[in-house]
């Protein structure tokens, strides 16, 4: 048998459950349960043939994002989700025995990343509110290589400030900001590209937007990073019509800010009628948020099951037992949660 590295053979993997969710109420993952918009489900049935037949063309794309974020289009890079961003930056600057520090719990690639390429990772937990570790993370953040910031987190659905932002990117080589969630609280480090050459966004089409089955994202950095990526990445690494719907999507920007009004309506909803029965709930930036279930855990998660809602157990996580994630999914799901909940907890809601 034929070995892998001595990096890879030591990393448990990443194996989220994606079968058999399609027909049930799936709050575990963060989607956009709404749907894309409409006009982009028009340009999928009218996309001539010619254009699936022949290899992607993405300069449209890089001026249509240019223009809608507005960063200069060598100051980006298209990829296959923001994953393969992650995956890019790590292969192209985190060697052997660096130090990248990861306030934790976060989105767990960035853990499995840095270790395949065996980096020595430095955990910074959350405070036991929840709340983004300023201070230590700063602290931490001194001579390591690469510094990692979801923001907002996900699960914790905490943010970072920008200020904080500034801080570490003034000690750690460089800073990794992830940034999938940056629509549902309107707060962006795109601003900070510009003033510090260390620092890198990561933005995708998978959440707000609704896109998530086609795998579209995209890196922000100074010209001589994205330069750097470009030469790691694939040629043709996004399809077509990923590309095409990423164009059609970002033209009806409308749409997108309606739908994130919605699903945080929903969002709230959701953590109003749980905390009226007696749940925990922590306070969050994105579209989805922490509720500690306490001692009902485990026969929560399973009535839920079997009324075939999905929501994320994250009991394995540091600060997170007996809690799980909840994504807000459209107002009927939430109502439909919410009568599930209040029956097994013999409670009423009369907003509702």
């Amino acid at each position: 048998m034929i070995e892998p590295n001595q990096y890879v053979r030591k990393v448990k993997g990443y194996v989220p459950p994606m079968e058999g969710r399609r027909k049930k109420i799936r709050m575990d993952f963060n989607e956009n349960a709404i749907g894309p918009s409409p006009k982009v489900m028009k340009m999928v049935r009218e996309l001539p043939s010619n254009v699936i037949s022949t290899y992607p063309e993405y300069q449209e794309a890089y001026d249509l994002f240019s223009e809608s974020f507005g960063v200069d289009r060598s100051r980006m890079l298209i990829t296959n989700g923001s994953d393969e961003a992650i995956r890019l930056i790590f292969n192209a600057y985190v060697r052997p025995g660096d130090k990248i520090v990861i306030p934790v719990p976060t989105f767990t690639i960035f853990d499995l990343e840095a270790r395949v390429f065996g980096a020595e990772v430095k955990e910074v937990p959350f405070n036991n509110d929840l709340t983004f570790p300023k201070d230590a993370a700063i602290m931490e953040s001194e001579g390591a290589r690469m510094t990692v910031i979801v923001n907002p987190n996900n699960p914790t659905g905490s943010s970072a400030s920008l200020d904080t932002i500034e801080e570490i990117a003034k000690r750690s080589e460089m800073v990794f900001v992830d940034e999938a969630y940056c629509e549902f609280n309107g707060v962006s480090a795109l601003e900070l590209i510009e003033k510090y050459d260390n620092i890198i966004v990561t933005r995708t089409f998978s959440k707000a937007y609704g896109l998530a089955g086609l795998r579209i994202g995209l890196a922000f950095a100074n010209e001589d990073i994205i330069k750097t990526l470009k030469k790691v990445i694939s040629p043709y690494s996004v399809n077509t019509i990923a590309i095409e719907c990423a164009k059609t999507a970002i033209k009806d920007k409308d749409y997108m800010k309606n739908c994130v009004k919605e699903i945080l309506r929903s969002r709230d909803l959701l953590m109003s009628g749980l905390r009226d029965l007696g749940f925990k709930i922590y306070d969050t930036d994105a579209n989805f948020f922490i509720c500690d279930l306490g001692n009902e855990h485990d026969k929560v998660l399973e009535l839920l099951n079997e009324n075939d809602i999905l929501v994320r157990n994250r009991k394995g996580d540091m600060l997170l037992e007996n809690c799980v994630r909840i994504s807000a999914g459209t107002m009927e799901e939430s109502k439909k949660l919410l009568d599930v909940m209040r029956e097994y907890c013999g409670g009423k809601d009369e907003k509702l």
